[in-house]
């Protein structure tokens, strides 16, 4: 039951912050889908840092994992509003949009997920 009401709680407080972050970068920036874009590639660094993290330290609590990672990733991040936005962009035939939107959700993803991962093993290996 642990698990359950820490990705529960995680999930509430996911979805909080990644609308206020997405709505902040979006007043910050025009119509592009600016906010989508920061959410997503935080979150791939910060699940790359939490779970680097417990690849270095497997003993840590697992309900932290679940908050962390399941509810509060899960809902802070999302794939569905990517798709929908990139083919908003191809719909409305801005191709070129469309291929640097998708290019930098997905390169760029994995390679902050990547850097979070290296970066617990330096942090963690001290």
């Amino acid at each position: 039951m642990e698990k359950y009401i820490a990705v529960a709680l995680g999930g509430a407080v996911g979805a909080l912050c990644r609308m206020a972050l997405g709505e902040w970068v979006m007043t910050k920036v025009g119509s592009f889908p600016y906010g989508t874009v920061v959410v997503n590639l935080i979150g791939c660094l910060i699940i790359g840092l939490v779970l680097g993290l417990y690849m270095q330290k497997p003993d840590l609590p697992q309900w932290a994992r679940f908050f962390l990672v399941v509810g509060g990733l899960g809902a802070f991040t999302t794939f569905s509003t990517f798709a929908f936005e990139m083919l908003q962009l191809m719909m409305a035939e801005s191709y070129v949009q469309a291929l640097f939107y998708g290019f930098v959700q997905v390169v760029g993803g994995l390679i902050l997920c990547w850097f979070g991962v290296v970066l617990a093993r330096m942090l963690w290996a001290i």
